[in-house]
């Protein structure tokens, strides 16, 4: 990601909220006239609507909490995706991939966790994955009813594990919306999770919050400074009602029955975040059709890599076309 030329205030921040209309089919494309989206777009470097790229951006509502969404529509799409971003992410921190994506003439959806980015709700707060599920839930809904088909999941490692759970919770196969699955670096246990844990269970009753700790998680040392000292979106402190979240999504995945459902992972060898090996293991014993591909040295925020480590990364993506039964 370079570097924005300008920062992007809060007084822009909270006007593009208070503006955003409900995302359906009839409202109007985004325009030039939205002086507080371009300036998001622009800080983000996210695609500028265009005559041949159109773009929705609104809000779907879940339980009094509004979800920011954004879809980006090229002409004569081939299928739909949705992007499920990580812990502590958003969706301006997906333009490579959601550029990718375009470049493969895909409906690109995206939406901001609650507690994320444009979405409302408490920074980084949540008390179980099974909200987090509500969200992609309700966007999956509204994406059926607006983009063709096939539609298809790609997670970044919170989001990835978000899409584990959708696929667990969703008992009928035949109702099942996603065509493929692509996980970039799932999240299961984080690295040195038994002492987190640990620190975690002894804290929990007299600690609403620790402050967060910023590890490198890319080779893009542009990136990291971005997210370090740019971003207005980055929450300083974790809730530790998130990491009780975590506990029981850990426990969850090695309790269950798993799934024979087609799953991409892709994962980097040099992932500093995550107890990736391990986690691997576990899931190659609960996901019997899981396709692995390594990439070597990369890091855990996959999606923000270095080139052309970044290449290799969207490469391995699988993405079957529309007349595929798979």
């Amino acid at each position: 990601m370079g570097q924005p030329s300008a920062d992007l205030d809060q007084t822009v921040i909270e006007t593009l909220q208070s503006k955003l209309p409900p995302f359906r089919a009839e409202m109007p494309w985004a325009d030039h006239s939205n002086s507080e989206l371009l300036q998001y777009l622009d800080f983000y470097q996210l695609p500028i609507p265009l005559a041949s790229l159109k773009l929705r951006a609104g809000t779907i509502n879940l339980r009094q909490q509004a979800l920011a969404t954004m879809a980006w529509e090229p002409e004569n799409a081939v299928g739909s995706v949705i992007v499920v971003h990580g812990y502590m992410d958003h969706t301006g921190l997906f333009n490579h991939l959601i550029k990718h994506l375009l470049e493969r003439n895909l409906n690109v959806i995206c939406f901001d966790l609650p507690g994320h980015g444009l979405s409302t709700g408490q920074p980084g707060f949540i008390l179980d994955y099974a909200d987090y599920v509500s969200a992609l839930n309700a966007v999956v809904q509204v994406s059926q009813t607006m983009y063709p088909q096939p539609l298809h999941g790609i997670g970044q490692s919170m989001g990835g594990a978000i899409l584990l759970k959708h696929l667990l919770s969703s008992g009928n196969k035949k109702s099942y919306p996603f065509a493929s699955l692509n996980l970039f670096a799932p999240l299961l246990q984080p690295a040195g999770w038994p002492l987190k844990r640990l620190l975690y269970l002894l804290s929990k009753r007299f600690r609403k919050s620790v402050k967060r700790v910023f590890r490198p998680s890319s080779f893009d040392e542009e990136f990291l400074a971005f997210l370090r000292d740019r971003d207005p979106f980055l929450p300083r402190v974790v809730p530790t009602a998130w990491v009780g979240a975590l506990d029981g999504w850990v426990k969850e995945f090695k309790q269950c029955d798993g799934s024979d459902f087609p799953i991409n992972l892709i994962q980097g060898s040099g992932d500093k975040t995550l107890d990736w090996e391990y986690n691997l293991n576990i899931f190659k014993k609960k996901l019997s059709n899981l396709d692995v591909q390594i990439i070597a040295n990369a890091n855990h925020h996959l999606v923000n890599e270095i080139e052309p480590m970044r290449r290799d990364i969207f490469a391995a993506l699988k993405l079957p076309p529309p007349d595929s039964t798979s």
